[in-house]
């Protein structure tokens, strides 16, 4: 799409980012910079990883003990 997006999206698959290019047009009017569209979109995308964790799982998997 343009060099913003390219920024965030580099570590992307390409169905996650034709995802999020695809959203960021969807959310890009004008009234916003599309910096400030794809700052956005990126923390919608990293909102919806925050699913689960490894606290409490044994601490040889990598789990944290509380």
């Amino acid at each position: 799409m343009s060099s913003v997006t390219d920024k965030y999206t580099k570590n992307y698959s390409p169905a996650r980012k034709k995802k999020f290019e695809d959203r960021v047009k969807e959310m890009f009017d004008g009234g916003m910079s599309e910096e400030s569209v794809a700052s956005q979109v990126a923390a919608e995308f990293r909102k919806e990883l925050k699913k689960g964790g490894l606290i409490d799982k044994p601490l040889g998997a990598g789990g944290k003990k509380l």
